[in-house]
């Protein structure tokens, strides 16, 4: 019987920084990809058949006319993001809405309704924290938009081993400018995603993702019927409506075209960019395919491709995004373009990934 071998340190676990950088560039690869075709009613073949044609490539432009690898609000506030959570180690939502303040003085694509929050922060006398709710509040509780949930991977990354302070972060981020259940809850569900794909090592498998936001939706929906007790009933229903979503991401159609969810006549709502991100990582064998698809589709293709982008890039990892689009985003905005080639660019994110 020959002697036992010695076991080979197989080294640091390649998965979670592979994952982790995965996430974020491909965030800032959805958003960058996407800004040129923001708005556009694209003709694309019925799911389950994936789009490729024929947009492939980085191009800028679009509605604010950004640069070629340029991103907008969405890639820009994950950096922000990401900044405050490598300074402070923890995550502040005070200091985080003074971050968001800073940056809307040097926004490049800033949507109507994020410059509508942020100005209300800047000049209400109330409680800044607390603009987001009374915007969600004007709105008669209806205005659920996707712009949190684009811009929250940052947090699955950095708390991906530390599920309460995950859950809290994503809840409280979200309702700094999108106060909505259903936003808050989209951004803790998500960021369950992004969290077990980091730790779930060679094993991870797409249906997981599933059982994983699952998983963050019930932890934050607990969490926030606690603290929110007006609004227990939009709590409710709103974790009713993403678990609709995620099954509904789980079939062949997505049902993204039907009236109540049509994502040309609902671009920015929250549930498409979190039932369609779903759908492509259960369907597009790969994170390119997902991409082409999402941009080829129309709609709100920044922030689809920035939430799409995260959740792909979690589970095939960086490698798997084409090196031209990695390159061209991370090249793009030099240091000598100001605060938006330096502190609010994707080059910041990267720090957050595990080594």
């Amino acid at each position: 019987m020959p002697p036992p071998r010695r076991p080979i340190n197989p080294g640091p676990d390649p998965y979670p920084s592979q994952r982790g950088r995965g996430a974020l560039l491909g965030l800032a690869v959805g958003d960058a990809l996407g800004v040129t075709f923001k708005g556009k009613l694209l003709p694309a073949p019925p799911f389950p058949q994936l789009a490729d044609i024929p947009h492939r490539t980085l191009k800028g432009g679009g509605p604010f006319e950004l640069r070629k690898g340029q991103v907008g609000e969405n890639g820009q506030m994950a950096s922000c993001l990401g900044v405050g959570l490598r300074e402070l180690g923890s995550y502040d939502a005070d200091q985080q809405l003074r971050r968001y303040l800073a940056w809307q003085g040097h926004a490049a694509g800033m949507s109507e309704y994020m410059t509508e929050v942020l100005t209300e922060v800047a000049e209400s006398g109330l409680p800044k924290a607390t603009a987001g709710r009374r915007l969600w509040l004007k709105g008669m509780r209806r205005v659920a938009h996707n712009g949190s949930l684009a811009r929250t991977a940052p947090l699955g990354v950095f708390f991906h081993e530390d599920t309460q302070a995950r859950v809290q972060a994503s809840l409280a981020d979200s309702a700094l400018t999108h106060f909505d259940p259903r936003c808050q809850l989209a951004c803790a569900a998500f960021n369950g995603s992004i969290a077990h794909a980091l730790t779930a090592g060679e094993r991870l498998k797409k249906e997981d993702l599933i059982t994983a936001a699952m998983s963050g939706l019930t932890v934050g929906s607990a969490t926030l019927g606690r603290s929110a007790a007006d609004y227990v009933q939009e709590v409710t229903v709103a974790t009713t409506f993403l678990k609709e979503d995620l099954a509904a991401a789980q079939q062949d159609d997505p049902m993204l075209y039907w009236p109540d969810l049509h994502m040309h006549r609902k671009q920015d709502h929250v549930r498409v960019a979190f039932r369609l991100a779903y759908w492509e990582v259960l369907h597009a064998p790969s994170f390119e395919a997902g991409m082409l698809d999402i941009i080829n589709r129309g709609g709100d293709t920044d922030s689809n491709g920035a939430v799409a982008g995260a959740l792909l890039g979690a589970f095939h990892g960086e490698d798997a995004i084409p090196s031209e689009w990695r390159h061209g985003v991370l090249e793009a905005m030099g240091p000598g373009s100001g605060p938006l080639g330096s502190l609010y660019h994707p080059r910041q994110l990267l720090p957050l990934a595990p080594e």
